[in-house]
């Protein structure tokens, strides 16, 4: 699911994935008072795995790019619709999509995270900046890739990348190097597996820190960020069961990042909110 001003009315939408009737994804259009109108739908050969959105051709309009076996790019018209979309083949299945400027060029990029069998890579696709992009560069793993998000953990102006590794009790960490490419993977030890990680400065250094959601035990690892790519060990805060998302924000209005997560299997989420002193953040659950 991504939410974001896809007919440019100035008020949030949602764009979710469905696997009945048919694959696809539902554009949910928001309404002022908090509800949404009719669904616009797109039909997708296959859709599985994290979508990302961008203005990857410099239109003002909010396109999406969406996992469905291969890669599918829909250029959005500013209505809540899309062009038709455009594929690009792979031979690995791909898990998640994530976008940032990483070659510093004004344009959006791609990064995703695919795996074939027992091979696991990372794939940086360059933007045009028309929508199109330019072949995949490969970075191998050795093992299988969760999660990924993207930002700027060292402070030099380069977006990074930040990848959740299934089985590995780790996070590996690329720097980015300003022109699209990477430096080797650096492993950070996390207390279990994970499932996904968010960032934000969660006590207001400047610095950005990490949140990761670990599958056994259940418990959220908060990562404090030294600014330079390195972060702290983990404080660990218990969480009722699998977390499936999680999200940040200022929830309650006081000035500090909070994290957002739900569950698995239950009717339920987990509001960790937050004072600015990880070591005292104090978790609500509703």
């Amino acid at each position: 699911m991504k939410s974001g001003d896809f007919n440019n009315d100035g008020i949030s939408d949602l764009a979710v994935t469905i696997e009945t009737p048919y694959y696809g994804i539902n554009m949910l259009v928001g309404n002022a008072n908090k509800s949404f109108q009719t669904q616009i739908m797109t039909q997708l050969s296959y859709i599985r795995g994290f979508m990302a959105s961008g203005d990857f051709n410099h239109d003002s309009n909010l396109d999406l790019v969406a996992p469905d076996g291969g890669l599918s790019v829909l250029l959005g018209t500013g209505n809540g619709s899309f062009q038709n979309l455009v594929s690009y083949a792979t031979d690995y299945f791909i898990i998640v999509v994530c976008t940032a400027d990483f070659n510093n060029d004004g344009k959006l990029d791609l990064a995703i995270s695919k795996w074939r069998c027992s091979s696991y890579c990372v794939s940086v696709l360059l933007g045009n900046g028309d929508g199109t992009f330019q072949p995949e560069v490969n970075y191998s793993s050795s093992s299988n890739l969760n999660y990924m998000i993207s930002d700027d953990f060292n402070n030099d102006g380069k977006k990074d990348l930040v990848i959740v590794c299934d089985g590995s009790r780790s996070v590996n960490i690329l720097l980015g190097n300003g022109n699209g490419t990477f430096m080797t993977p650096k492993l950070i030890v996390t207390a279990d597996n994970s499932e996904f990680v968010i960032s934000g400065d969660f006590n207001h250094d400047g610095n950005l820190d990490l949140a990761a959601a670990h599958i056994v035990p259940y418990v959220i690892g908060v990562l404090l960020g030294y600014g330079n790519g390195h972060f702290s060990n983990e404080s660990l805060y218990s969480t009722e069961t699998v977390t499936n998302s999680m999200i940040t924000g200022d929830f309650n209005m006081d000035g500090n990042l909070d994290f957002a997560v739900s569950y698995i299997n239950t009717n339920e989420m987990g509001l960790f909110i937050g004072n600015a002193v990880v070591s005292n953040l104090k978790v609500e659950f509703n």
